[in-house]
C-alpha cells in the first residue's frame, strides 16, 4: 500500500520569491507531497525551492535511499525529475525525513516527491492508496 502524505503551508513571498522586498510579502500556498512505501514518522519543515518558485514552476522528482536500522535515511540517490530545480531539494526533503526505528536497514525504498505551487496545491488531497 502506497502512503500519499500532504504538506501544506502558506510561505511568504520573500521565501518563495527571493526578489521581493519587505513592503511586497504576500503569503504564496504551495503543497510538498510524497508517497512511498514507508511512512516517515517525522520530518523538518519542507522548503519550496526559491528558484522553483521565483519561476512558478510545480514538478516531481522520484528518490530512492536506505532506511538504517535506527530509522534514519542514507544512500540518498535521486532519479528522474521533472526539472533540474528540484533535483537538490529532493535530496534535502528525505535527508529531513525520519522513519521508524526497526531490527535492521532497509535497502532500496522509493519514493516520489511533488511540488505544487498556488492554485495547483490546493488540489491536491492526503489520501491513502
Amino acid at each position: 500500500m502506497k502512503l500519499l502524505h500532504l504538506i501544506v503551508v502558506a510561505a511568504a513571498a520573500a521565501s518563495v520569491l527571493p526578489t521581493a522586498s519587505a513592503d511586497e510579502r504576500a503569503t504564496k500556498p504551495f503543497a510538498i507531497s510524497f508517497s512511498s512505501d514507508i511512512q516517515p514518522v517525522a520530518h523538518t519543515d519542507f522548503r519550496y525551492p526559491s528558484l522553483a518558485g521565483s519561476k512558478n514552476l510545480s514538478g516531481s522528482c522520484d528518490v530512492s535511499f536506505a532506511i538504517s536500522a535506527a530509522g534514519e535515511p542514507d544512500a540518498i540517490r535521486v532519479g528522474e525529475c521533472s526539472s533540474d530545480v528540484f533535483r537538490m531539494a529532493a535530496k534535502s526533503t528525505v535527508k529531513g525525513m525520519m522513519f521508524a526505528p526497526r531490527t535492521s536497514a532497509v535497502d532500496n525504498v522509493k519514493m516520489e516527491i511533488r511540488w505544487s505551487l498556488g492554485a495547483d496545491a490546493l488540489l491536491h488531497t492526503a489520501s491513502l492508496n
